[in-house]
């Protein structure tokens, strides 16, 4: 079961190099992360149906969590970051 995904700030479009990771779930969660392509998008393989939380960072933008519903098919989800922090 995959969890394929989008990564865009609010204030922006999507966001390149951002990193999505398992934060918990119902079952022992791999320690590896995704990294975000040119138009923002991941793809993680989940261990089990169940619920689970990822984690999401990139650059200049704050951490966020979301939760994702795995079931016996692929997940698509959407994850907005919060705008960009002045530097």
């Amino acid at each position: 079961m995959l969890i394929r995904g989008t990564v865009t700030a609010a204030d922006a479009g999507p966001i390149e190099w951002a990193t999505v990771w398992f934060a918990s779930g119902d079952h022992p969660t791999p320690d590896i992360a995704a990294v975000t392509d040119a138009a923002g998008e991941f793809t993680l393989t989940a261990p089990a149906p169940g619920t689970y939380r990822l984690g999401c960072h990139a650059e200049a933008h704050g951490p966020v969590e979301v939760t994702v519903e795995v079931t016996d098919r692929d997940v698509d989800v959407a994850i907005t970051l919060p705008p960009a922090r002045p530097t």
